[in-house]
C-alpha cells in the first residue's frame, strides 16, 4: 500500500470554486477528499466549506489509478464527479459537469477510492 495525493477542483453555479487536496492510502475503502489547505487554511469537508453552493462541475485526479469519486449524503451517492488518473488515456480533460447539479448541505462529503 502506498499513499496517493488526490487533487481536484469543484465549481458552483455562481462561478465560485474550491481546490481539493488530500493524501489517501490506496486500496482502502472510500476516503474523504478535503479542501486544499493552501486555499482554505485548514482542510475542511465540502459540506462545511461549500454549504449552500450548487455544485455543477468538478474533477478529481491522482497519479495512478483512481476508481471513483462522488458526493456522499447520508450514506448515499448523490452525484458522480469526473475522476481520472494522470496515467489514463484522455486524462487531464479538466473540469467536467457533475452527473447533475447538487446543492451542498452540512455533512456532505466528497469520497473517492484509489489503487496503486
Amino acid at each position: 500500500m502506498s499513499v496517493q495525493v488526490v487533487q481536484g477542483v469543484l465549481k458552483s453555479s455562481t462561478g465560485q470554486s474550491v481546490p481539493l487536496s488530500t493524501s489517501i492510502t490506496d486500496g482502502s475503502d472510500s476516503q474523504e477528499v478535503l479542501t486544499a489547505t493552501a486555499f482554505t487554511v485548514t482542510a475542511q469537508s465540502v459540506g462545511r466549506y461549500c454549504d449552500g453552493w450548487t455544485l455543477t462541475h468538478g474533477w478529481i485526479s491522482c497519479a495512478t489509478n483512481i476508481v471513483y469519486a462522488y458526493v456522499l449524503r447520508n450514506g448515499q451517492n448523490i452525484a458522480n464527479i469526473t475522476s481520472l488518473s494522470s496515467n489514463a488515456i484522455g486524462g487531464g480533460k479538466g473540469m467536467q459537469p457533475l452527473s447533475h447539479p447538487v446543492r451542498i448541505i452540512p455533512g456532505d462529503q466528497i469520497l473517492c477510492r484509489v489503487q496503486a
